[in-house]
């Protein structure tokens, strides 16, 4: 089996990192993962990147910190994927896969603030979306029990490892019969970690657009480290 992390922040593309993608992912290949989904924060989230940029600009700075290192992932043989976390709300958030930087540069209504375009996109796309580490307790976010509205989504991470265990707990309840996808993510943000949560699959995952079928079609299991 090969595990993948789908949830996973680098230094540069998201304000909070604090680890280069290539560190991030020579942590990663240590502790036995296949691959990652790259999934920094985005324009409305604590982006690394200038959020006053023109739409195709801020796009292309976004990506480039997930292309520019697809050498030092070959030479690792490592799956790297593209992914994005972006804000919906005050504090909450959503993951994204299977929708590449050529399809977003289509679309600046994007930079919107809001889920609703997005899903619509993902569809029309074949995109996978989730909510992010629901009932998350912090500082910054105002209601952490608040319900989203859940038919914007594919899925729920339902299992964050920087979640509390009552959140994770919580998620867990108030979704079991939702029929969405159950996700997990490490949602790491330094290669100081001995382990990490994820999803595991018979065969590796290439690409974003793999990955999406492969969460569209529960083609996975959950790993928790």
């Amino acid at each position: 089996m090969y595990k993948y992390d789908l949830h996973v922040h680098s230094l540069g593309g998201s304000a909070c990192g604090g680890s280069t993608v290539e560190e991030m992912m020579k942590r990663h290949k240590e502790i036995g993962f296949a691959g990652f989904a790259l999934t920094n924060h985005f324009k409305h989230g604590n982006t690394g990147v200038d959020r006053n940029l023109p739409w195709d600009e801020y796009v292309k700075q976004y990506a480039a910190f997930y292309y520019d290192a697809l050498e030092a992932a070959q030479k690792l043989d490592f799956d790297l994927l593209f992914g994005i976390e972006e804000t919906y709300d005050l504090g909450k958030e959503f993951l994204l896969y299977g929708i590449s930087p050529e399809i977003l540069l289509q679309h600046p209504e994007l930079q919107e603030f809001g889920i609703k375009s997005w899903a619509k996109v993902a569809r029309e796309n074949g995109g996978f979306i989730a909510y992010a580490h629901p009932f998350r307790t912090a500082s910054y976010i105002p209601d952490p029990y608040a319900m989203p509205d859940i038919s914007f989504v594919d899925g729920i991470e339902i299992y964050n490892m920087g979640n509390t265990p009552e959140s994770n707990e919580l998620a867990v309840k108030t979704f079991k019969d939702s029929g969405k996808v159950f996700i997990a993510g490490g949602d790491r943000h330094r290669a100081d970690y001995r382990q990490t949560f994820g999803i595991q699959a018979s065969e590796r995952i290439k690409s974003t657009e793999q990955l999406a079928k492969v969460l569209k079609n529960n083609q996975f299991e959950l790993y928790l480290g």
